[in-house]
């Protein structure tokens, strides 16, 4: 086996200090199961992995089959040798061709949100697409971060990840599909303001979201409505993880790269840090400001920063003391006013997540059955692919750096190192439960039929939470005609 000069085993050890060869290969098959190498790694961030393993074989392979590489004997032997493999792996990873297009959802500068179908199940899934050569060209995109964040996922607050492939031009996050559209869709939808037990079951849900990601050890830093989408029961999801940051051990981000996205969510302490320079760092109380900025538009339908021009809206963000405004109408209780004023403050006097749930405005929710309560809109769905409840994406023109694609060209040019452990499939151990459920489903006619009872009985369920709502918006106005 090949020891290199880079990597762990750049210099020789002590014969005596070696562990066991047995040992060895144990730790060396928990790295690549994906598993923590030290109680202070962060599991599967370093790549090594099955998938990783294998992007970085497809990638050796690739690169070597140009025409200038193949004049050398050993290169050649190399990919006459493992031609047969390769293209077995590559039959067998999902890719583009194994999903139909339904619709489009979300455009941005590089990416595409579209829903898509599995061919081979009928399963309905969302399918963000990204540009490669617009990723390698921004480095504000955390689009390995996002990647990272959605196959550690385990919590029903953010969309659960099926799979992650590329091809020669794009790159592919396989997602399940959440058809009640977005936050801002759904306030959209308000003439008025939302009445304040709505603002609290959304932000109380929100709270959760943002906890999730605070705890895997990252900042969201685009908490914005456009990225708190609604699942078909009408409970929120967060999602795009594109401007996501790493958080160092004392709990800081000390990143150069600028998160993306609209300025109006943005804490002071981000703007600060950005015009401060790389010395200036700031924590997870940022994505708390945001929250704010969140429940202050849900009842006063306006942003309370937003002037015209981005210089402006920015500057009354880092003057936050003197900008900031409590419109006399709508009529707000003390308690949501008390709410705004411990979030969009100071990062040291912000309330975090234990202050939040222990704050007068959310006395009434029970933090422990949230997932269980009835929200305030269920979404009506016409299908599994139905896409009404979001508004018609509009048109992006194409970047520069899509339009200008990169020339193949002689010898090893690299393009694709920065996708190496890209690839993923929900682990063999998620599928376990729903595995032995099946058992015996052993032939395809089976398992559609399995699958359309699931499909009914979930339509049942959709019917009867619909008629469970109705019932207490009918109750609540009767309640409210007696009074």
């Amino acid at each position: 086996m090949f020891k290199f000069k880079y990597g762990g085993h750049g210099s020789v050890k002590d014969l005596t200090a070696v562990d066991s060869i047995t040992s060895r290969c144990t730790r060396l098959n928990h790295l690549l199961q994906g598993k923590c190498r030290s109680a202070s790694d962060s599991p599967g961030v370093t790549g090594v992995s099955r998938e990783g393993l294998i992007d970085a074989l497809l990638l050796l392979y690739q690169e070597c089959t140009s025409p200038e590489l193949m004049k050398i004997r050993h290169v050649a032997s190399f990919v006459d040798k493992y031609a047969e493999v390769v293209g077995e792996v590559q039959e067998l990873l999902p890719g583009k061709t194994d999903f139909e297009m339904r619709g489009v959802v979300g455009r941005g500068d590089f990416s595409e949100v579209q829903v898509v179908k599995e061919r081979a199940t009928g399963d309905v899934y969302a399918m963000k697409v990204m540009d490669k050569t617009c990723l390698r060209s921004q480095d504000q995109v955390a689009f390995d971060e996002e990647r990272t964040i959605l196959a550690l996922n385990s919590s029903p607050w953010i969309p659960q990840l099926q799979h992650a492939f590329q091809d020669h031009d794009h790159v592919y996050l396989v997602m399940e599909y959440l058809p009640g559209g977005d936050l801002m869709t759904l306030m959209n939808r308000y003439e008025d303001q939302l009445d304040e037990s709505t603002a609290q079951f959304y932000l109380a849900e929100l709270v959760m979201a943002i906890h999730v990601v605070h705890q895997m050890g990252y900042v969201h830093r685009d908490i914005k409505p456009e990225n708190v989408l609604i699942d078909r029961t009408g409970h929120i999801k967060l999602a795009d993880f594109g401007s996501a940051a790493r958080l160092t051990a004392n709990r800081m981000v000390m990143s150069s790269r600028p998160p993306m996205g609209t300025q109006d969510f943005r804490a002071p302490e981000i703007l600060s840090a950005l015009n401060g320079g790389s010395t200036c760092s700031y924590g997870p109380e940022s994505d708390w400001w945001s929250l704010g900025v969140i429940a202050y538009e849900m009842i006063y339908m306006k942003s309370p920063f937003a002037d015209g021009t981005t210089t402006k809206t920015i500057s009354n963000i880092i003057n936050f003391q003197r900008y900031l405004k409590f419109p006399e109408e709508p009529k707000a209780s003390v308690q949501f006013v008390d709410l705004l004023q411990s979030l969009l403050c100071g990062s040291r006097e912000r309330l975090g997540y234990e202050g939040l749930r222990s704050h007068p405005f959310f006395s009434s929710v029970d933090w422990s059955n949230l997932r269980h309560a009835l929200p305030p809109f269920v979404p009506s769905l016409r299908s599994d692919d139905d896409t009404s409840n979001f508004e018609e994406p509009g048109r992006h023109p194409r970047s520069a750096a899509a339009a200008q694609r990169d020339l193949p060209r002689d010898g090893f040019h690299g393009r694709d190192l920065p996708f190496v452990g890209w690839c993923f499939s929900r682990p063999l151990s998620a599928l376990a439960k729903s595995e032995s459920v099946g058992a015996g489903l052993n032939s395809p006619a089976k398992t559609n039929s399995m699958e359309k009872k699931l499909l009914v009985k979930n339509k049942e369920l959709q019917e009867t939470q619909d008629k469970c709502h109705k019932v207490r918006v009918e109750s609540r106005g009767g309640l409210d005609e007696v009074s």
